[in-house]
Parts: structure tokens; sequence; C-alpha cells
């Protein structure tokens, strides 16, 4: 993909939320990420009213129809405008010999929970972890209800504002609108968030995959580490057993599992002796045999012992083969676990109120959490 770029530009954007026309002035544009598909850029975008606000531009070169359902999946979710996913403003297109550049442009968050993590050594007490935790959950519900499968949820694809707190579901990239008579790719979601459906080449799912992934990232907050790590997808799969057991025959059912993958694995499968990972039990029990292996190692040193027992009992009601027994929706978000994020004196690490959730926002879920949500704490668009 060309990777040149220009620090100013000026272009004729359709505007999501009416659909009409506007120009756009940009300034100050800069590469902000490149990947194999696409290149993100930052910068300052002005309209003809000289309102300006920070942005960043995903351009890609879409080879086919199917490419162009990221577009279709953000302009559905940026008429509801739920906080907790990335509201895609304004989109473009441009012509390059024989081929079509497409420019989407979002709302500009600096950051995303992996450098997040990363800048606090993968270090989090149990507040902020339930802070990120809720609103990822939040947002996951919401993509469901609207019939999105994300199929990518991991640290890199949550943008999140260190300040305020508040997280996005970002990258629609590998989304797909679920369908139950249309099969779909098993070999979606990166490898260490990835279902045991998936693993087992099920080619029928459903948003449950996300609910997957997302426990995988609760468990990634809470042990300082990446929780499921497989050295290859066979060996991801291994990994599970070793965690949950083998599936039984009612699991593999409920997955949609493909008899033959499953046969595949189970066949060199060998479990681990000494049942380690069995229950995610090492995340609060720390013997001297898991803390000298890397899969059970607990990096993060922030949270006690009482409030990873809690945490845990979460994750096993989330980590679950059946994918409709999988906590998640309004079961999980008011759950008691969640009580303190919205006490009136609950502070965080960095000495700040929690500024992205208030009451409302509990009133809002245990109401159904409706299609339109609060608007977000990072302002409006252009």
């Amino acid at each position: 993909m060309p990777n040149s770029y220009r620090s100013t530009d000026e272009v004729v954007a359709q505007c999501l939320s009416d659909n009409k026309n506007v120009h756009l002035n940009f300034s100050q544009m800069k590469l902000f990420a490149s990947g194999a598909f696409s290149n993100v850029y930052s910068g300052l975008a002005r309209t003809d009213s000289s309102h300006e606000m920070p942005i960043v531009i995903k351009k890609t070169w879409p080879r086919n129809k199917d490419s162009l359902l990221e577009v279709e999946i953000l302009r559905r979710l940026g008429t509801l405008k739920h906080k907790n996913v990335v509201r895609l403003l304004y989109s473009y297109t441009r012509k390059h010999e024989a081929r079509v550049c497409l420019s989407l442009i979002f709302e500009y968050v600096p950051l995303n929970l992996h450098q997040f993590l990363k800048d606090n050594n993968r270090r989090l007490d149990i507040l902020e972890v339930k802070m990120i935790t809720w609103q990822l959950f939040r947002g996951q519900s919401h993509l469901q209800k609207s019939r999105i499968c994300h199929r990518d949820i991991k640290p890199q694809n949550l943008l999140f504002n260190a300040d305020t707190g508040l997280l996005k579901i970002s990258d629609f990239g590998s989304s797909c609108i679920q369908s139950s008579s249309t099969p779909l790719a098993s070999y979606h979601v990166t490898r260490y968030y990835r279902p045991p459906e998936l693993l087992l080449g099920a080619k029928f799912y459903s948003c449950e995959v996300d609910v997957w992934s997302c426990g995988c990232v609760f468990g990634e907050l809470l042990k300082g580490g990446i929780f499921l790590a497989g050295k290859s997808a066979t060996n991801q799969a291994e990994i599970v057993f070793d965690a949950l057991g083998c599936p039984t025959k009612e699991d593999l059912t409920a997955m949609q599992a493909s008899s033959s993958k499953h046969q595949e694995i189970k066949t060199g499968y060998e479990p681990d002796p000494a049942r380690k990972t069995l229950n995610f039990s090492f995340m609060y029990d720390h013997a001297v045999n898991t803390q000298r292996d890397r899969r059970t190692f607990v990096y993060n040193n922030k949270i006690n012992q009482r409030d990873m027992r809690e945490s845990v009992d979460l994750i096993r009601q989330i980590l679950v083969y059946h994918p409709e027994r999988r906590l998640s929706g309004i079961d999980f978000l008011t759950h008691v676990f969640f009580n303190e994020l919205f006490a009136p004196n609950a502070i965080r690490s960095n000495g700040r109120r929690i500024l992205c959730l208030s009451q409302a926002d509990l009133q809002a879920v245990r109401s159904g959490d409706g299609t339109v949500s609060l608007d977000s704490t990072d302002g409006e668009g252009l």
C-alpha cells in the first residue's frame, strides 16, 4: 500500500450523521499507525465554519465488496452514538490510477489499552480493572444487540483515554453482521483471544465469540500478562482444554464444532499432569510451582487475594465452552462486583474521580441500555 501522505489537504467528505457533503481542511497530518491493509493518520480537521478538532483517518484500498462491510457496520453504529464504541464521523474516496482509496475519519483518542498497560508496567489496581472491564462488556453488549460480531477484541483495538478513563471499541475491519444461515470463516480473532468454537473449526457462530475475547482481556488486566497464551492455534486449544477440561459432547454440539478438527486436536493433546491452570486458581493461589511457570505467573501485584478470587469467580462464568452460557450483558453489568464503580467516593489510582461513568450509565443499563447512549465525554463531531 502506498505510504505517502501530505501534512495538509482539503477534501469533500460525507458526514455520517446526515449524509451531507462537507468541506474539510486537514493540517498537521502525520502517520499514526500502519498495517498490512491500511494506514492511519492523525491531525486536525476544520470545517467551513472554522470548527476544529483532532481526528484520525484510516486509509484502505478495498479489494472487493466485502471490504466495504466495515463501512456499513460503522454507519449503522455511528447513528447509535454509543459512548463505548468509536464513532465514524466522515468518509470520502479518491481514485489513484485504477484503484480507489477509501478514507474513514474518526474521533481522535491518543491511546489504546495495550499502550496504557505498557505505560503502567502492566500493573493496574482493582478499581481500574473494573472500570475498564465494565465499559468493555457494555460496548460488546451494544454490538451484540445490533447483531454485530467484532471478531478481534483485544487491547490493541480498544481505545482508552487515560485522563477520563473512557474506553471505546474500535477497528471493525474483521467484523461481520450475525447470520444464522450463512457460514462464516473460523479463522478470525487474534489467537490469544480466540474462542474455543473457532479453534475447533465452527462455521456457524454468534456474537458470543466476542464475550470470550472480552473475558480474556479481563483476565489479562488481572494477570498483567496474556491470560491464555498459545504458541499456535492447536496449542491455543490445548491451553483451553487444560484450563476448562476437555469439552463434552454437549459442549461440542453447542459450539457447532467441527468433529474432524476436534478429533485432530484431541488426538495429539497431552493434558498437563500438574493441572496448574485448571479453573484459573493460579491467579490467587500463588504456589511455588505456578510462580515459576510463564503460563501461570501473575505479574500484577496490585490486586489482593480477596479481590482476585472474586474476579476469577466472574471469569469462570465467562470463559465456558457453551457460548450462550457465557456471562455477559445486563447480568454481568449489574453484578455486585462492579458496585464500587458507582460510589461517589471512588478514586482512581491517578487521584481522580471516575469521570467516564455515573449513576446515569448504570440506570441506562438496568433499563435495557437503548440504542442511543450518553454522548462521549470526548466531545461531539465537527
